[in-house]
């Protein structure tokens, strides 16, 4: 079997791969605070045959941190965070992270998201105020206050690689051993706003079709070695008396 074979298998895979994050961008075009994913490619050297065999193959996806477009929505309890900087989150699975900032609260009196997670504070414990009282605010440091009283202060963190974090559903996002720990943010937020995803719906239907038409085309390169593998097979004798 000829080495291009496999050049060109690596190179179907590693589009399947950018075929799958760009489908999953598409997914959550329209979903608050989702910070699109992008594949992370890298050449390969690999002896074959006594020579050398150059191919592409998948490492991981990385996290696109730019900022999506910010939205005012006058709201005081929807915060748009600076680029790095995430909300932590209590859920079932442990602490997580968002940058939908879209909150609200529950009848416990709790600070929660759009999607129901619960929002922890600097503490690492739940933000709860009086819910019958009203008059909940945010500030741009993050403090949350009630009728003019501080409550707690949400939990920012930024960290060291956040493009290394992990999707899980959304915008809700876990800390990797590559990202790093989370520590503490101090910088300002915008209250009264939120941010959109940064997945654009027409650069994910470009890409979409870039990625779709080279996987065909490594499809046809395949096709086309394992014709002239059987050609040879067939047509070539092996030996001459």
């Amino acid at each position: 079997m000829g080495d291009g074979i496999y050049v060109a298998l690596s190179g179907a895979l590693s589009q399947q791969t950018a075929l799958d994050t760009t489908a999953e961008n598409l997914a959550n075009a329209s979903t608050a605070g989702y910070q699109r994913m992008r594949p992370v490619f890298h050449e390969a050297l690999k002896r074959a045959m006594g020579g050398k065999l150059r191919y592409e193959t998948p490492v991981a996806t990385a996290v696109d941190t730019q900022c999506g477009t910010f939205r005012q929505t006058g709201r005081p309890l929807d915060v748009a965070m600076p680029q790095g900087v995430y909300l932590a989150l209590q859920t079932a699975q442990g602490e997580r992270y968002t940058r939908a900032g879209s909150m609200t609260l529950s009848a416990t009196g709790e600070l929660r998201t759009a999607g129901g997670e619960t929002v922890l504070g600097e503490n690492q414990t739940p933000i709860v105020v009086d819910g019958a009282k009203g008059g909940v605010t945010i500030g741009t440091d993050g403090t949350v206050s009630q009728d003019g009283a501080a409550v707690g202060r949400l939990r920012l963190v930024k960290f060291d690689k956040p493009e290394a974090l992990a999707h899980e559903a959304g915008a809700r996002m876990s800390a990797t051993p590559q990202a790093g720990a989370p520590t503490a943010a101090s910088d300002p937020i915008q209250v009264g706003a939120v941010e959109e995803s940064n997945a654009s719906v027409v650069g994910g239907m470009t890409e979409l079709i870039a990625a779709s038409r080279t996987f065909a085309s490594f499809e046809k390169a395949i096709d086309a070695f394992r014709e002239a593998d059987r050609t040879i097979v067939t047509r070539v004798p092996t030996s001459i008396t």
